[in-house]
């Protein structure tokens, strides 16, 4: 029998589970600065794993973004251009996947790299004309990437039991992160599967300095080639590997082979496309003046400075520990991961697994418990998702500037100790 809920009563339900979810995972992350380890890591992992297969089979959630996802791979289906045709004119055209465009993108072509449309074709090709099917492979896709960031994640930290267990804590069962990314269904775990793989080669790979560079330049160039904001956490990435100069020049290179043959195979309306998602100014989080949105190239120079600023002052407090003095150092890419998040002028909950994994790699920070309330907040204010009224995008520029003042204040009291050795972690 089908429940008749009314909206207020979807709505109440949706944000009290967010409240929930960040309460536990706050509690969680101080249980564990007390010493707390009651349980495996590897029941937690299993957990995480359950958890996705089970979001996987729900219907998607709080977002209207998968359908959109879907819609333009079948676009790319078709053999049409997903960066000029738009969800309308695939409609017009009469095709049954087109039927379902969300109304607020109707005219909006594809903003996503090649490399996350490249994946939506795949899943329109094994869906077909059904929307449902579409969705279903897009799912059982995030599903398979977020796991594949769980396995990295806990075998990266080392055999340390609380920092396993502090790496599951934050990603792989955190219900906030299990819901946006597998629940939703947001591409951006693509991309974060991709950077942690790049890390992954870097840490574990046994190929030898040119080949371990390349490859891992390659998954770093894909996910920038996935969403264009992951170029942040890769100049991090990069300056992390600083003592490696040979890695650092052959991972450049597979980035910019990557990169490049992806856009060149796009073709020239993926970049067009992409400028007119920086103009959009209905969702912007951050107080951009009109005489900078007017001008893109003034307002993409005016983000890339913020960033780079905010990105150095939290390298700069991490530093203040003196750690990380190893052959990869994961502290810049932490840095620039949040800094590219805080800054960008259009935030949402789910932009956080941007920097969730990289500070899963790291051991106890202060910044811990911030970002998880800073998802927590966002979700419960932008929940349902679905046909979002103005106010709450009022209370959500109110609450990214709150947490914009929280991280500075957390940068500027943070003392030594906030961090411990990834070094050490690694050799024990």
């Amino acid at each position: 029998m089908a429940a008749d809920l009314s909206r207020h009563t979807v709505t109440v339900i949706a944000r009290t589970a967010a409240a929930c979810s960040a309460v536990g995972v706050v509690l969680l992350l101080l249980a564990l600065r007390r010493g707390w380890s009651g349980v495996a890591p590897r029941v937690l992992l299993w957990a995480g794993v359950v958890g996705a297969v089970l979001f996987c089979l729900l219907p998607p959630a709080g977002s209207i973004d998968i359908l959109n996802y879907a819609i333009y791979g079948r676009i790319a289906d078709l053999g049409f251009d997903p960066y000029h045709m738009t969800p309308n004119q695939l409609r017009q055209a009469g095709d049954p996947v087109g039927l379902w465009r969300p109304r607020s993108w109707a005219e909006q072509p594809t903003v996503y790299g090649p490399v996350a449309t490249a994946v939506h074709a795949v899943a329109a090709r094994l869906g077909g004309a059904s929307m449902a099917w579409i969705v279903a492979w897009l799912k059982v896709a995030h599903a398979a990437a977020f796991v594949a960031i769980a396995v990295m994640i806990d075998r990266l930290v080392g055999p340390d039991r609380v920092a396993r267990m502090r790496a599951a804590v934050l990603w792989t069962v955190n219900p906030l992160m299990l819901f946006w990314m597998v629940g939703s269904g947001h591409v951006d775990v693509i991309a974060v599967a991709l950077l942690v793989g790049a890390v992954w080669v870097l840490s574990r790979s046994r190929w030898g300095i040119a080949a371990s560079g390349l490859v891992a330049g390659a998954l770093v160039g894909a996910a920038i080639a996935a969403k264009v904001t992951y170029l942040f956490p890769a100049v991090g990435l990069a300056l992390g590997c600083r003592r490696r100069p040979r890695v650092v020049v052959a991972g450049a290179l597979g980035a910019a082979v990557t990169v490049g043959v992806g856009y060149l195979l796009a073709g020239r309306t993926a970049m067009a496309s992409l400028s007119q998602r920086m103009s959009h100014d209905s969702d912007l989080f951050l107080p951009i003046p009109s005489i900078l949105r007017d001008r893109p190239a003034v307002y993409s120079a005016t983000v890339l400075v913020s960033t780079l600023c905010v990105a150095g002052l939290v390298w700069w407090r991490l530093r203040r520990d003196g750690t990380g003095d190893g052959t990869l150092d994961l502290r810049p890419l932490v840095a620039f991961a949040i800094a590219c998040v805080v800054v960008s002028p259009v935030q949402y909950p789910w932009y956080d697994a941007t920097f969730l994994p990289a500070l899963a790699l790291l051991l106890r920070t202060r910044f811990d418990e911030a970002v998880v309330l800073r998802c927590a907040v966002l979700s419960v204010v932008l929940l349902p998702g679905i046909g979002t009224f103005p106010s709450q995008y009022e209370t959500a520029r109110v609450a990214v500037l709150m947490f914009f003042v929280a991280l500075g204040v957390l940068v500027a009291v943070s003392g030594r100790g906030v961090l411990r050795n990834w070094e050490r972690l690694r050799s024990t």
